[in-house]
């Protein structure tokens, strides 16, 4: 049975305990009242084009009183826009000449890097095409 993909509506905060590393007592992050709380945002997003977005805090340990950071839980949060990779199969699939600078330049990478992108899908076979002077050309 094929696994559904969760909606942004239903996805799930996860949450581990927080351990005190002077007493070594743990409790979950909902059982304390935090003293401080903020957000981290990932800066690269998984392959999927979802960003992980972390709720940290400061608590004081309710066995000995010790200042206390960690998670809160963390979260998949969708990245605005189509993924680089989604960008590259979509630029392929319309099957017209490009400049790899140019193209690497709209997707912020290295035009080392998406050549190398674009050699492996030539050799696996997924297109058609050729490499001449930064220039992709479909045959």
């Amino acid at each position: 049975m094929a696994k559904k993909k969760a909606s942004a509506k239903e996805k799930k905060i996860k949450v581990k305990p927080v351990k005190c590393k002077k007493c070594g007592h743990s409790f979950m992050p909902h059982e304390a009242q935090p003293k401080k709380q903020w957000t981290l945002v990932s800066p690269m997003p998984d392959k999927d084009g979802n960003v992980t977005i972390t709720m940290m805090a400061s608590w004081d340990c309710p066995n000995c009183g010790k200042n206390i950071t960690g998670s809160m839980g963390k979260t998949k949060g969708d990245q605005t826009g189509p993924s680089k990779k989604e960008l590259i199969d979509e630029k392929l699939a319309a099957k017209s000449n490009f400049n790899i600078n140019e193209f690497a330049k709209s997707l912020k990478v290295s035009e080392e890097n998406l050549s190398k992108i674009l050699k492996v899908h030539i050799k696996k076979g997924n297109v058609k095409a050729k490499i001449v002077d930064s220039e992709f050309i479909f045959e």
